[in-house]
């Protein structure tokens, strides 16, 4: 398991740097880290590199993302979602399906989209969350941003819930304050959960239950008590062996070349590896390639570098660990 991807359905309530910890400490492999953070109130895909693949996350091609977003209609909080104080009401008109769909559809395509004051956007070094806490408000630049489909899956007096497909960063609850706007009233996201980020598919994933259950070495216990309890505990539920564990996890992993399927590949002579390994020019990528396009070298199912083509030839630009 040197490098490979596990995907997690996250639960409510959790943090992504939860799930990371948890899944550091049950394989006792040291670098773990997500793609992507979730909100704490947020669910869905988590995905998350292992080993010599945090190398590779930012070669991902995680452009498009999928959720499922509620909105709330009638307030609007704070944080634009369910943790933040209510800071404005509104009645909420009537309106048909016909409607929704047409101010839905006024949302399609590229545009600029501010982050939201409560978000982890740097300001002069400092994520716009440390500032908004403390009363203070700060201006960012908006960000091209990219809405693919908005697609109705309900709706009632007050409420919608809409799968969402999109390009990375995106914040779903600046458009979800943005429709209930469109609708003529206030309105905030109660809800999110993704279904996809890139190559990372929630039926792929792993829930939070079945990791558990890989992990525990005492049947049918809960999966806080297993993954979040600390030591010393009384909760704390004995673990089965490392080894174990990995072996488990290990049929549920996703491996690099998966994960980089968008990128052409270029097998390797096993004579070649350590020289690519030790900084040496790769083999040639594909005669089509123009400049800042990039390829796998692999060997079989092991990729070992990431390879650029440049105006002076092509060169790895990312170099992955020997199994």
């Amino acid at each position: 398991m040197s490098a490979a991807f596990l995907v997690i359905d996250k639960p409510e309530g959790v943090t992504s740097h939860d799930i990371v910890a948890a899944v550091r400490a049950v394989t006792g492999i040291k670098k773990v880290g997500h793609t992507g953070t979730l909100d704490p109130f947020a669910t869905g895909v988590l995905p998350l590199a292992l080993g010599h693949a945090t190398r590779l996350i930012q070669y991902l091609d995680e452009s498009v993302k999928v959720y499922d977003m509620t909105i709330a209609l009638g307030s609007e909080t704070d944080t634009g979602d369910p943790t933040g104080e209510t800071i404005r009401t509104e009645d909420v008109p009537e309106f048909d399906e016909a409607k929704v769909q047409e101010v839905l559809k006024g949302f399609l395509g590229d545009q600029m989209q501010t982050p939201p004051a409560y978000s982890a956007v740097k300001k002069d070094g400092k994520p716009l969350y440390h500032y908004a806490r403390k009363g203070e408000k700060v201006t960012v630049p908006a960000r091209p941003i990219t809405i693919r489909a908005l697609e109705l899956q309900e709706m009632a007096p007050t409420m919608l819930r809409v799968r969402l497909t999109c390009s990375r960063g995106t914040y779903a609850r600046v458009l979800a304050g943005d429709i209930a706007n469109a609708l003529g009233t206030a309105g905030h996201l109660s809800a999110l959960s993704r279904g996809q980020s890139g190559p990372f598919l929630i039926s792929a994933s792993l829930s939070i239950e079945e990791l558990a259950s890989i992990v525990s070495a005492e049947p049918d216990k809960p999966w806080k008590s297993v993954l979040m309890a600390r030591k010393g505990s009384p909760d704390r539920v004995k673990w089965k062996p490392r080894d174990t564990v990995r072996e488990e996890l290990g049929k549920k992993m996703v491996s690099p070349l998966t994960a980089l399927s968008h990128l052409r590949l270029v097998d390797i002579e096993p004579d070649q590896i350590r020289r690519v390994r030790s900084g040496g020019a790769p083999p040639q990528g594909p005669a089509d390639l123009i400049v800042g396009q990039r390829y796998l070298v692999v060997r079989g199912e092991e990729v070992i570098a990431i390879a650029e083509r440049t105006p002076t030839g092509d060169k790895a630009i990312r170099v992955v660990g020997a199994a």
